[in-house]
């Protein structure tokens, strides 16, 4: 199997745990009143710290890769997946009518390929390795 597939199935493994995770809050958050497009941010917050622990370390085995500048790339990454698959929930539910659960699916879609491409190319790509310092 080439690196590359076998990043991308470890990546939908660790993706989909954190997405169940991200769902289960969501839900929660919802079901308890609060508005749509806060229970989608809680649900994506919740699963951030199991996607980058898991895609670090077994993902893309860059567990020497510096902490600080790989920490914010990934912020930056899995920020601009978080207000996408935020607008496109919120926009599917308001112009389109889809049940939130479906535009849920769909925000999800997008922030998967983003953070894959993000992880994989800005993030963890081995640019700057801890030698110590």
């Amino acid at each position: 199997m080439s690196s590359v597939h076998t990043e991308l199935v470890r990546f939908l493994v660790v993706g989909v745990g954190s997405n169940l995770i991200n769902f289960i809050v969501y839900f929660l958050a919802y079901a308890v009143g609060m508005p749509l497009v806060v229970a989608a941010g809680a649900g994506y917050l919740a699963g951030l710290l199991n996607s980058y622990y898991f895609g670090r370390n077994w993902v893309f085995n860059a567990g020497d890769i510096v902490v600080r500048t790989t920490a914010l790339r990934f912020a930056f990454v899995y920020a601009i997946g978080g207000v996408g698959m935020s607008a496109i929930i919120e926009t599917l539910d308001r112009t389109q009518g889809f049940d939130y659960r479906v535009s849920w699916l769909f925000g999800a879609a997008f922030a998967f390929t983003n953070n894959f491409l993000g992880s994989k190319w800005l993030v963890f790509n081995g640019r700057e390795k801890d030698n110590g310092n």
